[in-house]
């Protein structure tokens, strides 16, 4: 059973990883954010390659969007700008 369990959330971790990398990718083609694209061509010019940034990113976006989820929040669309523009300090 604990199997699969694991293997379950594993496949939800995926899946969940996945939406987020294409809630970036489209944030980049839409320009909105607009840091969304600075950072990724900050991110890829210091040598990340284009799915590791994305990656990163991704990893941002979830935890903003597990913060709005667990408080009952709006989506705070300026700290979670601030935060991408930290990563890209690194």
């Amino acid at each position: 059973m604990n199997i699969v369990m694991n293997e379950m959330e594993q496949a939800e971790d995926e899946f969940a990883q996945k939406a987020m990398v294409e809630a970036v990718e489209n944030q980049i083609a839409d320009g909105h954010p607009r840091e969304a694209g600075m950072v990724m061509m900050a991110l890829t010019k210091n040598g990340l390659d284009h799915d590791e940034a994305l990656e990163k990113m991704a990893d941002v976006l979830a935890v903003h969007v597990a913060a709005t989820m667990e408080d009952e929040t709006p989506f705070d669309i300026n700290a979670y700008a601030r935060d991408l523009l930290q990563l890209a300090k690194g």
